[in-house]
C-alpha cells in the first residue's frame, strides 16, 4: 500500500497522517523537529522535553496509534533501525547503556497517540532504576530543551550514524 503524498515544506504529508497529531506534523515538516535519522518509513528525532540529554524518539512515518495497529512490515522497518541508532546515540553521548521504552495505550502511560520508541541514554553514575525490596521503579524527569541544544545533539548523533558500519562492512541503515 503506497500512501498518497502531498508536497509540504521540505517533506510530504501522507494520506496516513492525522493533522491533530504533533508527530504527523513533524513528519510533514509542519512542526519543528531535530532530525537524527529519516528514511521512507521511519523518522528519529530529539525529544523536546528529554528525560536525559540525548533522548531520541523513533516513530513510523505513517500514523499508528499503538504497536498493535502496525503491520509486520512497518514494525520491522522501525525496529530494524534501533540497533544502529542505539550505537550512535551511546557513542555521541558517552552513555554506558541505552534504555528502549514504548508506552502503549492510555493505561500504559501513553500521552502522544502516535507509536513511538524512546531511546534514552543511561550513565552508570545516574541509573534510572530504583529498587526498594521487591518494588522496582523507573525515575525520569522531563526537562524542556532549546532547539539549538537539540539540533547540536542531533548533529552529533548523525555524525556517528554516518561512520557506522555493520560487522559485514555495509552501511547499517
Amino acid at each position: 500500500m503506497s500512501p498518497t503524498k502531498v508536497k509540504m515544506t521540505g517533506r510530504v504529508r501522507r494520506r496516513d497522517s492525522r493533522p491533530d497529531c504533533v508527530f504527523c506534523r513533524i513528519v510533514a515538516g509542519q512542526a519543528p523537529g531535530s532530525t537524527v535519522f529519516e528514511d521512507g518509513r521511519v523518522l528519529a528525532f530529539m525529544d523536546r522535553s528529554p528525560v536525559r540529554r540525548g533522548h531520541v524518539l523513533v516513530i513510523p512515518k505513517a500514523h499508528r496509534a499503538q504497536i498493535w495497529a502496525m503491520a509486520d512490515a512497518e514494525f520491522a522497518a522501525v525496529y530494524r533501525t534501533l540497533p544502529t541508532l542505539v550505537r550512535a546515540l551511546a557513542r555521541a553521548t558517552g552513555a554506558d547503556a541505552v534504555n528502549i521504552l514504548s508506552l502503549n495505550g492510555r493505561a500504559g502511560g501513553q500521552t502522544v497517540f502516535h507509536l513511538h520508541f524512546h531511546l534514552i541514554p543511561i550513565h552508570r553514575d545516574r541509573p534510572p532504576l530504583r529498587r526498594e525490596g521487591r518494588r522496582i521503579a523507573l525515575e525520569f524527569v522531563q526537562q524542556p530543551a532549546s532547539r539549538a541544544v537539540l539540533d547540536r545533539i542531533a548533529r552529533r548523533i548523525r555524525g556517528h550514524l554516518a561512520g557506522a558500519r555493520s560487522p559485514g562492512g555495509e552501511s547499517p541503515l
